[in-house]
């Protein structure tokens, strides 16, 4: 979602209280974070694999919140307020997916709301609107560090600046298929479970925390919660469970549990990782009706299907591997690289190129040489070739952890203290540039790709495969981009020689390899004309007449162009592999 929040201060010309969350307090908690949800799922509904940020459903939003949606438009209670939010300039949005979440941790973490609804007025519900602008005002806040002589001061280095500013915001509003990530979920689920070691402690994990004996069992009752909990009807997503289903109640409390993680200062970029709603993206109802069904509201439903996968990077890391001391971070990091992410992009790649018999593709196995008899060189993680024109690859399955102050950038100061080395080592950016693609014309002879003449003049396109979807955002890909040129520069490479020509970096995420998939196997999509495409549109040459946030596009505006349908691949639409 790009555009600018409305503040506060903005949409009321006034100050904003002290204490916002005390003026939601005269209504209950549940009614409040039952109304926010519903912002919240239309802003990323739950069938839709993007943001919705258009003004007609910004309205939709204002409506839902005074609760005016089943009015008709003329009879509408709240258009003074939808006229004045209509009289802002059209890229302001009023309500955002962080606006929701930051909203939530506060409201959760806070006791001493209203036990009883009080009488309908429109002042009670304008509260919450109140609130939320509130929330924008705290959420760009952190924008005052910003000085129009930045830009001045930073010359190129402006847009890193800006993309490690932007992280903490930017890494909530990428996006994914439903379907295609819980079957990503699955194939880390059974890579772990088939594993002599990890799987053992994966199926203790599971009965210690959830009181399951099998994965399948975890993942069928997350899949079944996921697509039931959406009423396409009040466009809401909640879950009602028989207080019989002891089993699915155990699984749901567990994920509606309330964390007791320190709430970060509003000052604090770390306010942004909402570490309570990604552990907990339930809420249970207090139940107070005396009926036999237990409500639990869906918070955000994007968060809940991540959980899947999350779970078992993330949770099944600090739960219990490392309070129990099974291994450190860098061994469960490599585990996850290789026997997960890495086969998983080989099993992605070779179905979509199945068909296509133009298309050499060869991985990390392939890509081992041993030269003159010395020791075993680790060439590159992927190698595809179509006629003249070479992908080579690097993928990075490592997520970006809130230490080293990555995600805490606030100042340029912040920005200096940064060790870029290491930050670019860690996501293989530098051996992409001081190896891969320096070192192609000496490797190339060791390639198995006997068909091709490597004398001839080749295209390489370089490409950096991440499993963090923090790095999908366009200033992370033009960021990257700047510094692999530079990367080059100082190599001494020629970007293009009588030999090779080299092509911009380009950024994908694993799931971009899957919404891909169906089409290329099918021959309607070319990957090299896809990446061509994302060149194309972000080239340096369009911001005379685009703007100068053209060059910000990336693989995802290309794959939203050329792909409408087919997103997800039929091996995993029809979820034949549940029965695995």
């Amino acid at each position: 979602m790009m555009g600018h929040l409305i503040k506060y201060s903005e949409f009321y010309a006034s100050n904003a209280p002290e204490k916002p969350i005390e003026i939601l307090k005269v209504l209950p908690k549940e009614e409040v974070l039952a109304t926010i949800s519903a912002i919240n799922s239309r802003l990323k509904p739950m069938e839709k694999s993007y943001f919705d940020d258009s003004r007609e459903t910004q309205v939709e939003c204002l409506r839902v919140l005074f609760l005016d949606n089943q009015n008709h438009p003329s009879q509408s209670n709240c258009t003074q307020f939808i006229f004045k939010y209509l009289k802002t300039p059209k890229n302001n949005n009023l309500f955002s997916r962080v606006t929701c979440l930051y909203a939530f941790q506060e409201i959760i973490n806070h006791e001493g709301f209203a036990e009883e609804t009080p009488e309908y007025t429109i002042a009670n519900r304008e509260l919450i609107l109140k609130y939320l602008l509130i929330a924008n005002e705290n959420i760009l806040s952190f924008d005052k560090e910003y000085n129009e002589n930045d830009s001045k001061t930073l010359g190129d280095n402006f847009f890193e600046y800006f993309m490690f500013k932007e992280l903490p915001h930017n890494q909530h509003y990428a996006t994914s298929n439903s379907i295609n990530l819980f079957y990503k979920s699955w194939r880390l689920f059974k890579s772990i479970d088939n594993d002599e070691f990890f799987g053992e402690h994966l199926r203790k994990y599971l009965n210690e925390t959830f009181g399951l004996e099998t994965i399948s069992d975890f993942f069928k009752n997350q899949m079944y919660s996921y697509f039931k909990s959406y009423d396409k009807k009040l466009k809401l997503c909640y879950i009602n469970i028989k207080k019989t289903e002891k089993d699915a109640i155990k699984i749901l409390d567990k994920l509606s549990e309330k964390q007791n993680i320190p709430l970060p200062d509003k000052t604090d970029l770390r306010i942004f990782e909402f570490l309570n709603i990604k552990k907990s993206p339930l809420y249970k109802n207090a139940g107070k009706d005396g009926k036999e069904i237990i409500t639990y509201l869906v918070l955000d439903n994007t968060l809940l299907i991540e959980k899947t996968y999350a779970l078992f990077i993330n949770d099944f890391w600090f739960d219990y591997l490392k309070p129990k001391k099974i291994c450190n971070r860098t061994d469960w990091g490599n585990f996850i690289g290789s026997v997960f992410f890495e086969p998983f992009i080989e099993e992605i790649l070779e179905n979509s190129f199945i068909n296509n018999k133009r298309t050499i593709f060869r991985t990390t196995d392939d890509l081992k040489f041993k030269i003159n008899g010395g020791n075993e060189i680790e060439y590159a993680d992927y190698y595809i070739r179509e006629r003249g024109n070479i992908i080579l690859a690097e993928a990075k399955s490592n997520y970006l952890p809130t230490i080293h102050g990555y995600k805490t950038v606030k100042t340029i100061d912040d920005y200096n203290a940064l060790d870029l080395d290491k930050f670019y080592k860690d996501y293989g950016l530098t051996q992409l540039a001081s190896k891969t693609i320096k070192l192609f014309h000496e490797y190339k002879e060791y390639i198995n790709d006997k068909a091709f003449d490597f004398d001839r003049k080749v295209k390489l396109f370089p490409l950096l495969i991440f499993n963090d979807p923090i790095f999908s955002s366009g200033l992370a890909s033009f960021a990257f981009k700047q510094r692999f040129e530079k990367s080059l520069k100082k190599e001494n490479i020629k970007i293009e020689s009588d030999k090779h020509k080299i092509m911009p970096l380009t950024i994908i995420n694993l799931s971009n390899f899957q919404d891909m998939e169906q089409c290329l196997q099918d021959g309607d999509e070319n990957l090299f004309n896809i990446i061509r495409h994302s060149h194309s549109i972000s080239h340096k040459k369009r911001v005379a007449s685009e703007g100068s946030f053209v060059v910000l596009k990336n693989i995802e505006h290309s794959i939203n162009k050329l792909i409408k349908s087919k997103l997800i691949s039929d091996r995993i639409i029809s979820l034949s592999w549940l029965e695995n």
